[in-house]
């Protein structure tokens, strides 16, 4: 995975061609970090924090953060 301002997140699974997950909000993005093929979080600019188990298919707001 990777992100960009505006609230794109892009998936991989070959790290050659990219397709654009849906994204919850329109924000800039910081970082991703992701744990295994289903698993990562997602950090904006403000500090906020998604995270999807399902590879992006669906994000949640971490209450953590």
């Amino acid at each position: 995975m990777r992100v960009s301002p505006g609230g794109a997140v892009f998936l991989s699974t070959d790290g050659r061609s990219w397709r654009r997950v849906a994204f919850p909000e329109i924000e800039d993005l910081r970082a991703v970090t992701a744990t295994d093929n289903e698993n990562a979080t997602v950090t904006t600019v403000g500090g906020r924090t998604f995270v999807t188990t399902d590879a992006g298919q669906t994000w949640s707001r971490n209450p953590e953060f």
